[in-house]
């Protein structure tokens, strides 16, 4: 295999890692790696939170990060993947096959997706000491907004949008809840509804990048966080906002 295919294939690892949640400095770490087990001098590698470079001797390749989630299962397969590579355990062409099956592998179904993120929010809501019907009400709304948020995810609007659209989906599908009967508690019910929103991941691996001395990747990681709650915030306060005033002008208009 000729340093272009090296090259191709390290970008590929280094692009997989980001795009499922990886920290940079593991995904620096981990190309260096496999670079050096594969005798390749002259070489470096370097990582942000929206781009990978990797340059080996006077070849170059830059990849742009345009999607990222959370997969934990796949960063740990292609951590294996690595270490079997720098242990000499398997052939660099085999590894390419298993990179692509990792890619390729659905871990979740979208129904058991949202069914746990339903199931989550329940629990949520009895963690923050409400009720058995707060609970339910959480479940429903959390239920509604993976379907709501998968929804938003093929249309060509950005991610912040899309938070702030699933903000205010959570207060309003809340309040519906409150006045049809079911839960009592609309704070309650809203706080364990959005934490399938809140970036604790991204906020983790901003403080890991950040002690790892990547100061560039693990700012940027804090402000995407703060972007996010901004996001959150805002759109559970337009609808909590419009509410109170409409819920005040009928209470104005009925005593006149």
């Amino acid at each position: 295999m000729n340093d272009n295919d090296i090259l191709d294939f390290v970008t590929d690892v280094g692009k997989m890692l980001l795009e499922n949640g990886a920290e940079t400095y593991r995904v620096e770490d981990t190309i260096s790696r496999l670079l050096n087990s594969l005798n390749i001098e002259n070489s470096e590698a370097f990582a942000t939170s929206t781009g990978i470079f990797v340059c080996i001797k006077n070849h170059t390749k830059i990849e742009r990060i345009k999607k990222r989630s959370m997969n934990l299962e796949r960063i740990s397969k292609i951590n294996d993947l690595s270490r079997k590579i720098v242990a000499n355990d398997i052939s660099l062409e085999e590894a390419k096959e298993k990179l692509k099956d990792i890619q390729n592998i659905n871990l979740y179904s979208d129904k058991l997706i949202t069914l746990s993120i339903g199931i989550t929010c329940f629990f949520f809501s009895l963690l923050f000491k409400g009720t058995i019907y707060d609970a339910i009400s959480a479940f429903i709304v959390g239920f509604l907004l993976n379907i709501f948020t998968t929804f938003l995810s093929k249309k060509t609007i950005s991610n912040f949008l899309q938070i702030c659209l699933g903000g205010i989906f959570v207060a309003l599908a809340s309040l519906i809840n409150l006045n049809i009967g079911i839960g009592k508690d609309v704070n309650n019910v809203i706080i364990s509804s959005v934490m399938p929103l809140v970036p604790g991941v991204c906020f983790t691996n901003a403080i890991r990048d950040i002690f790892e001395g990547d100061y560039i990747s693990g700012g940027s990681r804090m402000f995407e966080a703060l972007v996010i709650a901004i996001s959150i915030a805002i759109g559970v306060g337009i609808v909590l906002l419009t509410w109170l005033n409409i819920f005040n002008s009928f209470i104005i208009g009925g005593a006149n």
